[in-house]
Order: C-alpha cells, then sequence, then structure tokens
C-alpha cells in the first residue's frame, strides 16, 4: 500500500463534503474518487475535491486502487452497499445510523468478519471534546456512582422535509428524529455509561408533514442500575444536551456553547468550563475519525466505532421505535 490511503466516497450530499472536507486535511488519504447517480454532484464533488467521478457503484467497486469506501447514502442503502463493497475487498466507513434495524447490522459486521476488511462507523459525538472531558471526568469518580441520565435531541428538520427527501419515509428512516439525532446520543450513552438493557417508549405524530412521527420519549434502565430518559424531537427548535446524575455530582453537556458543566456534591451551583465552540469540536472530531479509519487500513488495527459499537446505538433506536410501535417494554437482549 502507498503512504496514502484512497478513499472514495459515495453518497455526494452534505455530509460527504464535511468528511470530505476533513479527509483533505490528512496527509495519509487521498480522495481519489466518488460516485452518486446525479452527474451534477459527481462533477461538483470532483472539481472541488478531486478524483474520478464513478458513473455506476461497481464500477467504482471494481476499481482495484480504492481501498476504502465512505458511504454517507440514505440509510436503507447502508446494508447493501456494505456487503457489497466487503465482498470487494474494500475497506467501509458508514456514516451513522449504521442501518436501520440489528438484524442487518449483524449482516454488515458478518460479510465484514469473513472478508477481512475494516468496518467502521461515524459516530463522531463521542469524539467531541466536551465528551472526552465527561469520559475522563466519570473514570475519575467525580460522579460517584451514576443513577440517572438525561439525553435529548431535537430540532426542526422534520418542518422542512419535502416529499422526495428520504430523511422522512418511514421505509428509509422509520424512526424520524430517533434516526437522524438521537443515535449520537445512543451512543453516547453505551460510551458514557454503559449498555442498557429495556426500554419503554412512546410517540407522537403530531404537526410535521414528513410520514415519520414527530416525537419520541423513553425511559431506559442500565445494565448498572441507572435509570434514564431518552428522546427526541423532529418539529422543534434545535436543542442537545445530555445530563448525567451520580451520587457525587451532577455533569451537563451542552451543544449551545459546547461547554460541558460540573455540580459537586454539597454545592448548589454549577461550574462551566468552556470548550472549543461547536463547530470546531465537530470538524475536529470529524477529522479524527476520517484519519483513524485510514490509519486501521494501513496499520490493520481495529477502530474505536466498530461495527458491533455502532449496532449497539442502533440495538437501542431499535428498542424505543418498537416498544414506541407495540406499547411494550422492549428488551435489548432480543435485539442483539
Amino acid at each position: 500500500m502507498s503512504s496514502k490511503v484512497r478513499l472514495a466516497f459515495v453518497g455526494l450530499g452534505w455530509w460527504s463534503n464535511k468528511l470530505a472536507d476533513a479527509a483533505a486535511q490528512c496527509d495519509n488519504i487521498e480522495i481519489a474518487a466518488c460516485y452518486s447517480r446525479s452527474l451534477e454532484k459527481r462533477d461538483l464533488f470532483r472539481k472541488q475535491y478531486g478524483g474520478v467521478g464513478k458513473e455506476t457503484y461497481e464500477e467504482l467497486l471494481e476499481d482495484k486502487s480504492i481501498d476504502g469506501i465512505v458511504l454517507t447514502t440514505p440509510n436503507s442503502l447502508h446494508i447493501t452497499q456494505t456487503v457489497d463493497a466487503a465482498n470487494y475487498g474494500k475497506h467501509v466507513y458508514v456514516e451513522k445510523p449504521m442501518a436501520i434495524t440489528v438484524e442487518e447490522c449483524k449482516k454488515m459486521i458478518d460479510a465484514s468478519k469473513s472478508n477481512n476488511v475494516i468496518l467502521m462507523i461515524g459516530q463522531n459525538s463521542r469524539r467531541m471534546a466536551r465528551f472526552r472531558k465527561a469520559k475522563q471526568m466519570i473514570e475519575q469518580g467525580l460522579l460517584g456512582k451514576i443513577v440517572l441520565v438525561e439525553a435529548n435531541s431535537s430540532g426542526d428538520l422534520g418542518m422542512k422535509l419535502t416529499p422526495d427527501n428520504w430523511r422522512g419515509h418511514k421505509k428509509e428512516s422509520p424512526a424520524g428524529p430517533l434516526m437522524s439525532y438521537t443515535v449520537h446520543q445512543a451512543d453516547n450513552l453505551n460510551y458514557l455509561i454503559g449498555p442498557i438493557t429495556k426500554i419503554t417508549a412512546f410517540k407522537s405524530k403530531l404537526c410535521g408533514p414528513a410520514e415519520t412521527d414527530d416525537v419520541f420519549t423513553s425511559i431506559a434502565q442500565f445494565e448498572n442500575g441507572a435509570l434514564g430518559y431518552i428522546g427526541g424531537s423532529f418539529i422543534t427548535p434545535d436543542r442537545k444536551l445530555l445530563q448525567i446524575h451520580g451520587t457525587e455530582g451532577v455533569i451537563l453537556l451542552d451543544e449551545d456553547d459546547g461547554s460541558i458543566s460540573y455540580q459537586k456534591k454539597g454545592t448548589k451551583h454549577m461550574v462551566k468550563t468552556i470548550m472549543p465552540n461547536p463547530d470546531q469540536q465537530r470538524l475536529d472530531s470529524l477529522k479524527e475519525e476520517i484519519k483513524e479509519f485510514a490509519d486501521c487500513i494501513q496499520l490493520g488495527k481495529e477502530p474505536e466505532v466498530t461495527g458491533a459499537v455502532g449496532m449497539n446505538a442502533i440495538a437501542i433506536i431499535e428498542a424505543i421505535y418498537r416498544s414506541a410501535e407495540n406499547g411494550n417494554t422492549t428488551q435489548l437482549r432480543d435485539l442483539l
């Protein structure tokens, strides 16, 4: 392999450009090719980032000079595109959500293992400075025993979706805000606190024009006994926060200013630690993420967010959706 990993970008929407911006800053990455059904998108991407525009996905996979594929395509395509890429011996980076169901995730993992290729999932939230700081504080024991968690990821994307946008269709994104927003919090919770064992959830379809439901809320029980609220909306102003309560302290992670605040037991107020602004944290996380993908390809090492880690986040989302649909508590062991 050359000194640079040759990556091909597939999907070519706005998020693909964000990842390509990050890749362009990495010394060990060459943007070698791109694919979209849209010739216009292919030409725009190629002119901005370089590489060759491929007319079909199969043509891209047949190019033996390409080491890895970066998928930022509709959710329902992840399963087939990942399996096909793995069968061609390509390493695969899949932007969150990994897939629509846990069963699809399992097939993606099996394909990557049987073809001895890397499968990495784009869950960049955990890499942001405030989440890394929270992980450090928890490991240092500053929260004591964690007993309660509040996680919300909401935005107004559902009010902006037009009929041609796949994010508004249940086939492509059945859980609406859970797939677009809350999957980040699902991964954050696994990363910071540990596995969830069961979930009871509710949903509402209120006023959004999209086919998907507008609002989800759920109560979760963690393996360590802690309880938590996990929710998200598709029809309200952007608001994403995570608050973790422990016997020795509380931390609040807020996306508004990218800060982390800590209240120690015995005090009455939170003390805020200013971190890099949210946009900078996002840029840094994407660069770390895409560089790690290239490093793993070059060195043959396992990424932080493996297929199994990505699947665990999907299990939470699927558990919420199932419970909201059937009115019963979902046991995650039944999914995994």
